[in-house]
């Protein structure tokens, strides 16, 4: 029978068609179920996928491509004032104030010529006072709807109180009238910090406010929550959580930067010099690390296996965790916190036992490598160290002794029992001392 030649030109048209072909190269190769070269696409569109990732990852982290956020309404700053002392203060007093049913837990501040004390130890009794620093009378007197335990901040005309209720207050300065406040989620950990019109404050969030305004300019959720106080220089903000881990922020829009592993019993008071961030703790552990340190993106799961490695003999020793500048764990002492830090040192105290009236020593460590320059013996241990002029450091310790040291070698010049116990450090203002204890009492130093 012959054939239709219509019907031999459909077959041969479909026999080389598309759909054919690659039905029959899928059907022949098993493409469907495990052919190799499936895989190799998976793999190499997964690990295309994970680069984009990791490009994107680094250019947020090490590069700022957000949208700027505007302005604060001001640049006022935390008010610091240098303590200039034409003589050292003698046991005598200028003058002494009492704060009826108030106890004193934070260090007055002293600015120009007025006197701020917190007082009070439960919400009936918190409340904050202006005091005349010729004479110590009353010049204001604001009841607070709790406690405080942290010295109030003062920004030029605005003074800021933080309680323990997780509320942050500002008042004026000159009045003590309310101009704004603020209710964080949670308990405030440490005094705000004011800097170029931006106060932070440290709770379950990172908050950033308008120091005039109170408004919120960014929150950023601290990943388990804060534990020490905050510590701002450069541009950074850093705390440490309840992990153990510290955490370096931006401070202009809360970006995270770093994270860096405590391995030692910290302190609650970080201390910032420029570039260099002192975290101390038990054991006098003293840990220096560079604040502008920035995280390279799966940097710490890399080392991780490295140092497994090296324990097991497989490879070298791994190089010094990124940020690390020095350490020094050879004082000797229970505990160990940096008062304050000059252009070449670090001033460092240290409880020498943890007993009551146990003794301790102030030690200089050089910033740039944290060997120890000298060290000075105390009758106590110090709780608070303080530059004065230009040569000048003043050590208070916990017996009430103040202690006048040359900051470059730690001879003692000059030294002044004050026949009470110190729950707060002394406060410092242009020529002028003052010391309080816990039953309300304050006193000027001449």
């Amino acid at each position: 029978m012959p054939r239709n030649s219509k019907s031999q030109n459909y077959h041969l048209s479909n026999a080389f068609s598309s759909q054919l072909i690659v039905r029959s190269w899928v059907m022949s190769t098993g493409f469907r179920k495990n052919n190799p070269f499936k895989s190799l696409i998976t793999y190499t569109l997964f690990f295309g996928i994970f680069t984009i990732a990791v490009a994107l990852h680094s250019a947020w982290t090490y590069y700022d491509i957000s949208l700027p956020l505007s302005s604060p309404s001001s640049n006022v700053s935390s008010y610091h004032e240098t303590s200039e002392f034409r003589e050292f203060p003698e046991h005598a007093t200028k003058w002494t104030a009492v704060i009826s049913n108030g106890k004193i837990i934070a260090s007055p501040v002293l600015v120009e010529d007025a006197i701020y004390v917190v007082v009070g130890r439960t919400s009936g009794e918190g409340r904050i006072q202006a005091m005349s620093s010729w004479d110590g009378s009353i010049l204001w007197d604001h009841s607070l709807s709790g406690v405080s335990d942290f010295s109030p901040v003062v920004a030029e005309d605005v003074i800021f109180i933080s309680l323990r209720s997780g509320l942050l207050v500002a008042l004026d300065r000159h009045n003590g009238k309310e101009l704004w406040s603020f209710q964080a989620e949670s308990f405030i950990n440490g005094p705000p910090i004011v800097e170029d019109g931006v106060i932070y404050l440290a709770a379950v969030k990172i908050y950033a406010l308008d120091a005039v305004t109170g408004e919120v300019r960014w929150t950023r959720k601290a990943p388990k929550d804060v534990s020490s106080h905050l510590a701002l220089s450069q541009g950074v903000l850093a705390f440490v959580g309840f992990d153990g881990v510290l955490r370096l922020f931006d401070a202009d829009k809360g970006k995270p930067k770093f994270e860096y592993p405590i391995w030692f019993p910290f302190s609650d008071q970080l201390l910032a010099s420029k570039s260099l961030l002192i975290v101390t703790g038990g054991g006098a552990n003293i840990h220096a690390i560079d604040i502008r340190s920035i995280d390279i993106p799966y940097e710490r799961a890399m080392r991780s296996v490295w140092e497994r490695l090296w324990l097991w003999g497989m490879a070298p020793s791994p190089t010094v965790p990124r940020g690390y500048l020095w350490h020094n764990g050879t004082l000797q002492g229970v505990e160990a916190k940096a008062f304050v830090a000059d252009g070449n040192f670090v001033y460092v105290g240290i409880e020498d036992a943890k007993v009551p009236d146990s003794s301790g020593q102030i030690v200089a460590l050089d910033l740039s490598d944290g060997q120890v320059r000298w060290r000075t013996f105390l009758d106590s241990f110090p709780i608070s160290a303080h530059l004065v002029g230009q040569e000048g450091l003043l050590v208070a310790t916990s017996a009430g002794h103040l202690h006048f040291l040359s900051k470059s070698s730690g001879f003692q010049s000059h030294h002044v029992e004050l026949g009470l116990k110190l729950v707060a450090p002394p406060g410092l203002g242009h020529n002028q001392l003052v010391v309080a204890d816990n039953s309300g009492t304050i006193r000027s130093l001449k």
